[in-house]
């Protein structure tokens, strides 16, 4: 079995750096996705992602 080498700080802090970056990216995604979801679900657009001409036949 291998043994693992300890990161020094500097490598830690920047292991932790890009793995909070990723969850960034992660979660970004989600978001899109499920904003798009809920979009096509309801066949409309809601709120300020509404486009103004929608927003503008509606009134």
């Amino acid at each position: 079995m291998k043994t693992q080498q300890a990161l020094s700080d500097e490598q830690e802090r920047l292991r932790i750096e890009g793995l909070r970056a990723l969850a960034r990216i992660i979660a970004r995604r989600a978001l899109a996705d499920s904003r798009a979801l809920a979009i096509s679900r309801n066949g409309t657009q809601t709120d300020a992602t509404q486009p103004q001409r929608k927003r503008d036949q509606s009134a």
